[in-house]
């Protein structure tokens, strides 16, 4: 059985659209309401009406962001702002982005994987909320919008050098550039590489960098159309899921870490972190020592209360501590110790944004914490070991609105 196949992409048509960059977004997860309203405002099929709709006190059961989603992309299919490509294909793609002053490169290919495929590992807890959210949405509009991250290990580089190759003077079918990168994508429909790119996926994992929650419901309407469908078919479009599949070496400068911003941070609370703090330092000392702690493989955490340089402490973990994720200490003992067994947390990667909302008194504290290792991702996933929820955050995400699996 074949881990992945082509399809017949639904792509915009440049000609009816303008620049990409205007119509392109990023997954829905990312989007906030600023930048749902922003997209909406950027173009009039900006792909934001259909992957992240606005929702309105008017609406009801059968009329809602889902319908109105679904009758959005039907009407841009037959309007022919949104095209079907002629025959079946994949889609390597390549995004380039700037990370630590260096200019990097990602390289994969858009492609279907079938959902009961062996090796997919994904590595996070989901959480029900969006899981119902993207499975509305999958069931009313019939059609794969987003693809799910996945990683392929490519330690020797074969993969990448493969893809390489396959678009070395090779026109693209796409190119947007959103948040400072740069995605291209190709067309490719030739059978003949197809099999040989079958062929050399074969054997590998994937491991799910971003789009749990997703996988999860593509994995849930499969499930229910089996139970409903009679004759059902291995066939069928609802066995497969839209995929990014990027090739991953040893190392991912993309994986940045995701700070927690804690609403309300009781007074006194630093006292109870007695014997994990080292003392008040600088936040850029904090920073560095917490890089530091993360090459030496401990355990450690930066915690900032906005008072200028008296308001920066380094938490280290005990010797022998059983914790691997800093994030796990953090929710299961640092957390309840000093702000209750149910602070309201929140979540960004920007730290200047972080201290600009406790300046604005929107939180009380940042709990600073630092990427896991690579390797680390992937040694819990082959174990079904799920890490907390936002533990990773993959940079760049490939855009929604590139290429589409319409069922």
């Amino acid at each position: 059985m074949p881990l992945i196949e082509p399809f017949k992409g639904l792509r915009y048509d440049p000609k009816r659209v303008g620049s990409l960059s205007r119509v392109v977004t990023p997954p829905y997860d990312v989007i906030s309401p600023e930048g749902q309203a922003l997209y909406y405002r950027l173009h009039p099929y900006n792909f934001v009406r259909v992957v992240f709709g606005k929702g309105y006190r008017s609406d009801t059961q059968n009329r809602n962001r889902y319908s109105r989603a679904r009758e959005t992309l039907g009407n841009w299919i037959r309007e022919g702002i949104l095209k079907f490509d002629p025959e079946p294909s994949v889609y390597p793609y390549l995004q380039e982005y700037t990370m630590g002053g260096r200019r990097r490169r990602r390289w994969g290919v858009v492609a279907l994987v079938r959902l009961d495929s062996p090796k997919i590992y994904p590595h996070e807890e989901t959480r029900e909320g969006p899981k119902l959210d993207r499975y509305r949405l999958l069931e009313t509009v019939q059609a794969s919008l987003s693809p799910i991250f996945g990683l392929i290990p490519d330690s020797q580089g074969g993969y990448q050098k493969f893809l390489i190759g396959a678009c070395r003077n090779r026109k693209p079918a796409a190119v947007a550039r959103i948040g400072g990168v740069k995605h291209t994508l190709w067309k490719n429909s030739d059978r003949v590489w197809h099999k040989k790119l079958k062929n050399r996926l074969r054997l590998k994992e994937i491991v799910i960098a971003d789009g749990h929650h997703r996988f999860e419901s593509a994995l849930a309407y499969r499930n229910a159309r089996r139970k409903k469908d009679p004759h059902f078919s291995p066939d069928a479009p609802y066995n497969y899921a839209m995929f990014y599949l990027a090739a991953a070496g040893t190392k991912e400068p993309g994986l940045l870490p995701t700070h927690r911003l804690v609403k309300r941070f009781p007074h006194g609370a630093i006292r109870k972190l007695e014997g994990v703090s080292q003392g008040v330092i600088n936040l850029r000392v904090l920073e560095n020592r917490l890089r530091r702690l993360t090459t030496q493989g401990k355990i450690g955490l930066g915690l900032y209360t906005g008072n200028g340089d008296r308001g920066a402490y380094l938490l280290k973990a005990p010797e022998g501590s059983a914790y691997r994720l800093d994030v796990e200490w953090l929710h299961q003992e640092i957390l309840p110790r000093c702000a209750g067994p149910d602070p309201e947390v929140s979540y960004t990667q920007d730290l200047l944004f972080a201290r600009e909302q406790l300046r604005r008194k929107e939180a009380q504290a940042i709990f600073l914490v630092q990427p896991p290792p690579l390797k680390e991702v992937f040694g819990r996933a082959r174990l079904g070991s799920r890490m907390p929820g936002k533990t990773t955050y993959f940079h760049p995400k490939p855009l929604a609105g590139l290429v589409e699996y319409k069922f």
